[in-house]
């Protein structure tokens, strides 16, 4: 009686002067063929006896995009509507079209049965052939740990419903594997009509992953209210979606004189025609937060342990180092010029250089000097007068750290410290509150395609979408926290000790400034802040706040090294913070236009004038200024010691520059051949090199000049090569590369490595923050041997 009564309903509102549309009672699983114009439609009725979802299929052929067929599903609770043939974004055409219908689950019907329209109507004149078909959808519900396979078309997609168990309520994994690698998207939607699953609206709710092999999206309970969600698989018309990075301003610039976007398109809709894809979905439990608390504590546990280690070692350490420089000694035989401050007539003579051609190259400097600069201890040159306290120190061939410790100013090397805080703060601030943003603007939106995480070990908290891969930093903050704290213990003792013999801090061991050595503590833990920020949401874009403080560590530690046996040429921390800016800055613009020929052309020319620079300021002891004479003077230098003279003055500083500027030079012209496109980490790559250059030369004349460091030095020293061995296995073993789109990226994705919560990268968080320690501990301890030795007895080098 229903269906009769039903039919009558469906033509009731058609009035006087209207055709009356055509009735048909259908059946499910049957293919009904039927023909259709302008003037009438069709309307096919299916009696629902199933609680399952419906699946629509409807083909036409010989139909014109212009006068389509339009396809509507009515149920109870919503339409879904379609065009034959469907126009897909301009792209392709296809005449075959299904679409899965939004379940009616929330409907309870006072009826015993359920029914369902289908209306065809068309704006051709002519009339039009076409096929429908209405199927239930069986293994519509996804089971943890099952795998569902589908074939989806740009035309045919698919979706799956999960609901989540009552006994598990913890966060679920949903995956897809595909063999192929055409471009679709995968999203996960909570179970509310309508569901949107389109190519042109599958953004618009939900969290969405573009795909080519693999998508990975965790899913909380929080996510849907109603304890499920969707799992919705759309297929690109092309692969220009997952072969781009999706970033407009950043693809302009990195495709500048490639094809333009609208003929990339064009390419790919010619070869990429009716393009379907094989996927396979599986749910899999994920980790809980209260499963979080024991890999947490493993960590900070292990964390400790090293502080207890390292803390316990270094106080005895620093006890021997008191021990051996709390001695007495007889002050009669010191000289006079540590008494009085100046510089005595035997000491003039001692000290004249030893041939006038030296003098003559000093007085040519000098001139080109005079007109463009002033004197300072800073900066001190070269002059005519030979009583000049500057020339008198820096012209020997064998110098010792007394004659460059006159003017030893802590105060000068206090300032790294406390010009690095307010520094650290204005550069952070900014970061976290960009980043914060980004987090918000992912959560929000669902657009997974922004931020490049492992998502196979993804353990979000709140909003944070991987909260191991910022947890992981921790060690950073610790460590660095821990190494200020053995230098603050070393500075107070030391500083004790001088206070009852004041004699001892200017006469034996090298000066002890220890105001880079905080600037570094503290850079380790801004590193740890920035990068903990950074993966918020890694990028290209915010790969700098990484970096940043990467590159004041390497650069820092480099001063330090200089530092420790010429306390008098060392830069300011003003000049040395200026550098380290202008870096940024260079890396900055690096990222934006690393693939331009005439960015590695400029850049390759300031750092080989400032390798030019730096190498001709060690060469002469800082006498190599900064001002409009620079490029005179470092002429000087090459045409003083390459070509007129028959052996470089300072041998070991020859040999050593002349590899340092080898190994510059070369990195620059491979720059410019090869164009890295990871710029950032190729800037990073040079201070390291460098870094680890001059150290290595450091270790090598303390050998040669017979000075052996105490054990401790050397266990530190090997522990910080095993530590960085092992952290750069796992750099290297990448998981994401934001230098390719997210799709592409997300085929490095693995799952998590250790405890189920730290992955490849979060494990080189740890490791290279015990590296950077040790090493820093290395450098700390490298010269405590030498503390009862006389100043005049410390060779430089």
């Amino acid at each position: 009686m229903m269906l009769p009564l039903l039919l009558l309903l469906l033509s009731v509102g058609y009035g006087a002067g209207k055709e009356v549309p055509s009735i048909i009672s259908a059946n499910m699983s049957q293919t009904i063929t039927a023909n259709v114009t302008a003037t009438f439609q069709k309307t096919f009725l299916f009696l629902l006896e199933q609680d399952k979802p419906v699946r629509v299929i409807a083909q036409a052929s010989n139909v014109s995009p212009l006068k389509p067929l339009i396809v509507s599903a009515r149920q109870i609770l919503g339409v879904t509507s379609f065009t034959i043939p469907l126009n897909d974004q301009g792209y392709q055409v296809y005449d075959q079209v299904a679409r899965t219908l939004c379940p009616q689950w929330d409907y309870s019907p006072t009826v015993n049965k359920r029914f369902m329209a289908i209306d065809v109507s068309s704006s051709d004149s002519t009339k039009r052939e076409f096929q429908i078909r209405a199927d239930y959808v069986d293994n519509f519900d996804l089971v943890e740990g099952r795998v569902i396979s589908a074939h989806v078309t740009p035309s045919k997609p698919m979706y799956f419903r999960y609901k989540f168990d009552d006994d598990n309520k913890g966060p679920m994994l949903v995956k897809v594997n595909s063999a192929d690698d055409t471009c679709a998207t995968i999203s996960v939607q909570a179970s509310y009509c309508p569901i949107h699953d389109m190519v042109y609206d599958i953004e618009y709710d939900g969290m969405f992953q573009s795909m080519t092999t693999l998508a990975a999206i965790t899913v909380t309970p929080s996510f849907s209210s109603k304890n499920d969600f969707i799992v919705v698989v759309v297929v690109h018309p092309t692969n220009y979606q997952c072969e781009h990075l999706g970033h407009e301003f950043l693809d302009v610039i990195k495709n500048a004189g490639n094809a333009t976007e609208k003929e990339e398109k064009e390419r790919l809709r010619k070869s990429q025609y009716n393009q379907g894809k094989d996927v396979m979905i599986t749910v899999e439990k994920s980790m809980s937060y209260r499963e979080y608390i024991f890999p947490t504590l493993i960590t900070i546990g292990l964390l400790l342990i090293i502080y207890l280690l390292a803390y316990v070692g270094t106080i005895l350490e620093t006890e021997k180092f008191i021990r051996g420089f709390n001695i007495d000694f007889d002050y009669s035989t010191m000289d006079e010029e540590v008494e009085t401050g100046e510089v005595p007539e035997r000491v003039i003579e001692q000290h004249k250089p030893r041939t006038n051609s030296l003098s003559n190259d000093y007085g040519a400097i000098r001139k080109h000097r005079r007109q463009n600069t002033h004197d300072s201890i800073g900066s001190a040159d070269y002059c005519d007068d030979i009583n000049d306290v500057a020339e008198i120190r820096r012209t020997k061939v064998e110098l010792t750290v007394a004659d460059l410790s006159y003017h030893s100013n802590n105060y000068k090397y206090r300032l790294y410290q406390w010009n690095l805080i307010p520094i650290a703060i204005f550069y952070a601030l900014p970061v976290i509150q960009l980043v914060a943003g980004i987090q918000l603007l992912v959560h929000y939106t669902g657009n997974q395609n922004i931020c490049y995480y492992n998502y196979l070990c993804s353990r979000p908290l709140g909003v944070l979408q991987q909260f191991n891969n910022i947890f992981s930093n921790i060690g950073y903050v610790l460590l660095g926290i821990l190494f200020l704290l053995i230098v603050k213990h070393r500075d107070s003792r030391y500083q004790a000790v001088i206070a009852e013999k004041p004699i001892l801090g200017k006469r034996h061991g090298l000066p002890q400034h220890n105001g880079i050595y905080y600037s570094v503590g503290f850079s380790l833990v801004m590193e740890g802040i920035l990068s903990a920020s950074y993966h918020v949401c890694p990028t290209g874009y915010n790969f700098q706040f990484d970096s940043t403080f990467m590159y004041l560590m390497a650069g820092l530690l480099m001063l330090k090294i200089y530092q420790l046996r010429h306390p008098d040429v060392n830069p300011h921390a003003y000049t040395a913070y200026i550098f380290l800016s202008l870096t940024v800055l260079i890396e900055v613009v690096g990222v934006y236009t690393v693939q331009s020929r005439y960015f590695w052309i400029l850049f390759a020319m300031f750092y080989v004038v400032a390798t030019l620079y730096f190498t001709s300021h060690m060469y002469y002891m800082g006498v190599i200024s900064v001002d409009c004479g620079i490029f005179t003077r470092i002429s000087l230098f090459f045409r003083n010691e390459l070509f007129n003279s028959p052996r470089p003055l300072y041998m070991d500083r020859f040999v050593f520059l002349v590899l340092v500027l080898t190994l510059n030079f070369s990195a620059a012209i491979l720059g410019v051949i090869f164009m890295p496109s990871d710029f950032p980490s190729f800037l990073l790559a040079v201070f390291l090199i460098n870094l680890l250059a001059y150290f290595a030369y450091y270790v090598l004349m303390k050998f040669i000049h017979g000075e052996f460091p105490y054990p401790i030095t050397i266990f530190c020293g090997l522990l910080t090569m095993v530590t960085w061995i092992c952290a750069l296995y796992f750099y290297f073993s990448t998981v994401t590369n934001w230098q390719l789109p997210a799709a592409k990226s997300r085929q490095k994705n693995r799952y998590c490595l250790i405890l189920d919560f730290y992955d490849n990268h979060d494990i080189w968080h740890i490791i290279s923050s015990m590296a950077l320690f040790f090493g820093f501990v290395t450098v700390l301890t490298l010269d405590d041997h030498l503390l009862n030795r006389p100043r005049n007895e410390i060779k430089v080098f």
